[in-house]
């Protein structure tokens, strides 16, 4: 659910994207995410797991 909270805070102020990416964390994964996700006809992406560099900007921002 906070996954869920965060996008639309984020949509609220960036406005509503065609697609996004994410690794393959739990919250991520989720039934509901993936029910709010097609919902607001978004496409979903994943990162290559244990590959830091499909996520670099984050991972830089991150300092992972």
């Amino acid at each position: 659910r906070s996954v869920i909270k965060h996008l639309l805070a984020a949509f609220a102020a960036m406005g509503v994207p065609t697609e996004i990416k994410t690794d393959n964390g739990l919250g991520y994964r989720t039934q509901s995410l993936k029910t709010f996700l097609q919902l607001w006809g978004i496409t979903h992406k994943f990162g290559v797991r244990h590959k830091s560099t499909g996520q670099a900007i984050v991972e830089c921002a991150h300092r992972t």
